[in-house]
């Protein structure tokens, strides 16, 4: 019996370990002040994010140092990638745009973002590229483009942290554009294909 045990539990599988790009929560939750300044902020919508079919999959698809693709089996992120990052970049936004002014005529806006590559090597780098466009609904539209790298230490954590640092830096640049757009300025682009 001792042995039957012991040999199922050596072919058992290893415990699944689950990702987030989302950045952990706040010590302490959002106060009144923060909730009002929210209820002002300019009305946008971050439409829902697309992402190569080759990573749109539970498991993590990392690159080799052959330049093969492995897809980690037990190895995860959290929610579908493409929820992952919509939620990852609706967070950052919300965070940048709190008390930001309505601007001229309470405008709506909306952000599109194609991700074009999520490129992920353990050990050595993490690659974002994404196409995002900014429009003001019934108004003109912006395209632009933008390349976010990170250096990676050793083990997949690492790797998740470089990828959830890419994600916030895109967030930090929607948010960015979309301020200067609802205050009237041309936002800062790299502009689509360049």
């Amino acid at each position: 019996m001792g042995l039957a045990t012991w040999l199922a539990a050596g072919c058992a599988d290893p415990p699944t370990r689950f990702y987030s790009l989302l950045a952990a929560p706040a010590a302490s939750a959002a106060g009144p002040a923060q909730i009002q300044a929210l209820a002002g902020a300019p009305r946008w919508e971050l439409m829902p994010v697309t992402i190569p079919a080759q990573v749109d999959q539970p498991q993590m698809v990392v690159r080799q140092g052959d330049g093969t693709l492995a897809v980690l089996e037990f190895d995860r992120w959290v929610a579908p990638l493409g929820d992952e990052i919509h939620a990852a970049l609706a967070e950052r936004i919300a965070a940048a745009m709190a008390g930001a002014p309505a601007g001229a005529g309470g405008a709506r806006w909306r952000l599109e973002v194609a991700i074009e590559r999520f490129d992920s090597a353990p050990g050595r780098y993490a690659h974002l590229e994404a196409g995002w466009t900014l429009a003001q609904v019934g108004g003109p539209s912006l395209r632009c483009h933008g390349v976010f790298d990170e250096a990676v230490g050793p083990g997949l954590v690492a790797l998740a942290a470089a990828q959830r640092a890419n994600v916030a830096r895109l967030g930090e640049t929607l948010a960015g554009a979309l301020r200067a757009a609802v205050g009237g300025a041309a936002p800062a682009c790299s502009p689509a294909g360049s």
